[in-house]
């Protein structure tokens, strides 16, 4: 018989949060079409003679569900005291220790308790219950290898698979109306750099800044002077050609200035003629 829409409903939201934050080491698989063939996956914990494998739980609902528990059963074989050759689970949780407010993650994360604590004193595995009472080092001896030939797959179920992997860093998307400037990879970055050449690459990109600072920038010295600066400009002396091989210097021709005194005595002569003839 399927279960009450109330149930059904109880059942859906339980398994949705065990898909999306399930407890450690346990999991869930669950069928579309039919949401109560639901199968569990219990991880075997470290330290045990279990660790290293993956068991397999299938549930089996009754009409009466959440009242009364689901009948569990273990699909992977397994050597343990609680756990019988048929796959029957002897756990007081899914018996008399049952409650309403129990679901399938209280039930797994029970089961993987009992692969931690086994229980001898009500073994459903006679020969597993007395080697453990009798040869702890044999029962955990026996108990991982049948682990590592039935509950250990070669590739780790999916649904243990670590799902926020890192993924490569993608190339950024450019912006529209914004130029990205790409650098070339030849240009060795401040990591590559040994350490001696951090005082010399310093200096010298400093003494370079300053030379291009001096040369591009003119000094008060060095400026040129402004048009019409001087009131007053000196006459250009005369260039004298120099003289060819050979040919004696010729002496340079003084500018005299008797041609003034003459203009005086030339002045007086005609004053005196202008008082004769008075």
């Amino acid at each position: 018989m399927a279960l009450t829409p109330q149930a059904l409903r109880l059942l859906s939201k339980e398994l949705v949060r065990l898909r999306s934050d399930p407890p450690e080491g346990v999991r869930v698989i669950v069928d579309e079409d039919d949401l109560t063939a639901v199968e569990g996956l219990v991880q075997g914990p470290s330290g045990t003679p279990y660790e290293g494998g993956y068991f397999r739980i299938r549930f089996n609902f009754g009409p009466e569900y959440p009242n009364i528990p689901p009948k569990c059963t273990m699909i992977t074989k397994i050597f343990h005291p609680n756990m019988s050759k048929q796959g029957e689970i002897c756990v007081d949780t899914l018996k008399k220790g049952w409650k309403r407010e129990y679901g399938v993650g209280h039930v797994l994360v029970t089961i993987k308790c009992l692969l931690i604590y086994p229980n001898p004193e009500s073994a459903l595995d006679e020969e597993a219950g007395k080697q453990l009472l009798a040869d702890y080092d044999g029962y955990c001896k026996y108990a991982r290898l049948m682990t590592s030939i039935h509950a250990t797959p070669k590739i780790t179920p999916i649904e243990f698979r670590d799902s926020s992997s890192k993924s490569s860093p993608s190339a950024p998307t450019p912006i529209a109306g914004l130029n990205l400037i790409h650098l070339p990879s030849s240009i060795p970055s401040s990591h590559s750099r040994p350490p001696n050449s951090t005082s010399s690459t310093t200096s010298s990109s400093t003494t370079t800044t300053t030379v291009t600072t001096t040369s591009t920038k003119p000094t008060a010295s060095t400026r040129p002077a402004p048009l019409q600066a001087h009131a007053q400009q000196e006459q250009s002396p005369v260039m004298l050609s120099e003289p060819t091989a050979g040919e004696p210097e010729k002496p340079l021709k003084t500018v005299s200035s008797t041609k003034t005194p003459a203009k005086t005595a030339g002045a007086k002569a005609g004053a005196k003629r202008g008082l004769k003839r008075l």
